[in-house]
């Protein structure tokens, strides 16, 4: 019954571990997949930037060599560029903080539940192990107290015996007194039935 009790616990230990790990594995998997989600983002979006951009230099040297060939400047043309690319680069930007800033919350979500996961799977590992040793200690005291309770048990009977037997010599002693006093009240009383 003990042996089978340590062995659940010890299972139950085992299984507290495999669950401990297999949160930590899965929470690591999970951040990997969102880093690397964030990572391609910010990849695609600046290959975006850098077609857009070089389609605008084409465009701006395009126009900048028309322009030399009319021998007119058109400043709006070079500015409205400059800011087309400055707006590129500004939804960018605004685009990389904000998945970057997604990322982190879900890294410190996953990151919270993952504590939480990892601080009940200690305290049930605690009380496991706690179990487990109260068990053993119980098996290992029941292994060396059993020749004790053996002699307990003879040396109970003995004394059970011996009461026996001092009850039955205290009995006995009794109804001989008890005999004896008769005897003693008879033969007074025949010794004054005879004085008369």
């Amino acid at each position: 019954m003990v042996e089978n009790k340590v062995n659940e616990t010890a299972w139950n230990l085992t299984e507290s571990l495999r669950e401990t790990t297999q949160a930590v594995a899965q929470t690591a998997i999970a951040a990997q997949e969102r880093n690397m989600a964030y990572v391609q983002n910010i990849f695609e979006n600046g290959i975006e930037v850098l077609k857009s951009h070089a389609e605008s230099s084409r465009n701006l040297v395009h126009e900048q060599t028309e322009l030399s060939r009319k021998q007119q400047v058109d400043f709006q043309s070079v500015f409205n560029g400059a800011i087309a690319a400055q707006e590129r680069n500004l939804r960018y930007a605004q685009s990389t903080i904000e998945n970057g800033t997604e990322v982190l919350k879900s890294h410190i979500q996953a990151t919270r539940d993952l504590m939480q996961a990892l601080t009940e799977q200690t305290q049930k590992q605690q009380a496991l192990y706690q179990e487990l040793a109260r068990e053993t200690m119980s098996s290992y005291l029941d292994f060396m107290f059993a020749p004790f309770s053996y002699y307990q048990q003879a040396v109970d009977t003995a004394g059970s015996i011996a009461r026996q037997g001092v009850e039955t010599a205290q009995n006995i002693t009794r109804q001989s007194w008890e005999a004896a006093q008769r005897a003693a009240q008879q033969a007074q009383e025949a010794a004054q039935s005879v004085s008369q």
